[in-house]
């Protein structure tokens, strides 16, 4: 959850057009980074996975927190729709000990929505912000350079830019660690 808080902050800040509203934002989201880097450091993970860290759209950061919302309060006029949710179902020899996936893995995925061509893996740091491989039979190749969290969609086409819009993703994201 604490990464959700995270995220929400880099998805909302082009949302926001008051400057001290946008500094109060920036002033809590170094707070939340230095409580993410404690919980993982006393979790025994790495303090920091990525150079970069990996903006979502507003869309993107609501279908994952999605499954933790209950209720909003009345006239809180949250109108976001999630995306259709995403399952990754790999087998055992694909996850590695700790529970990563390898780079050049053929994962399997599963999801209700239809008209996907291409998985995109959305990670800090990459040009234009997603990389994306061919989706074919439920399943697509982690593309090799990517390491850490990313964040897979599943995309109705493969722009040459490597920008995924709300436009053209179909499901997603999930999150998966890449070693």
């Amino acid at each position: 959850m604490k990464i959700l808080i995270e995220y929400r902050y880099l998805a909302a800040a082009p949302l926001i057009k008051t400057p001290g509203i946008l500094t109060v934002a920036a002033e809590i989201v170094t707070v939340e980074a230095r409580h993410q880097t404690f919980i993982r450091t006393a979790s025994k993970t790495a303090a920091i996975p990525s150079a970069f860290d990996t903006p979502l759209g507003i869309r993107g950061v609501f279908t994952l927190a999605a499954g933790f919302i209950s209720s909003c309060p009345s006239g809180s006029n949250l109108a976001v729709t999630p995306f259709s949710p995403l399952t990754l179902t790999v087998g055992a020899p694909a996850l590695g000990a700790n529970g990563t996936i390898a780079a050049g893995t053929s994962i399997q995925v599963s999801t209700i929505a239809t008209g996907a061509t291409s998985c995109a893996f959305v990670n800090g740091g990459q040009p234009g912000g997603a990389a994306f491989t061919p989706f074919t039979n439920g399943a697509c190749v982690v593309p090799q350079n990517l390491a850490g969290i990313a964040y897979l969609h599943l995309a109705s086409s493969t722009p040459a830019d490597g920008t995924l819009t709300d436009a053209i993703t179909v499901a997603g994201p999930l999150v998966v660690q890449i070693s």
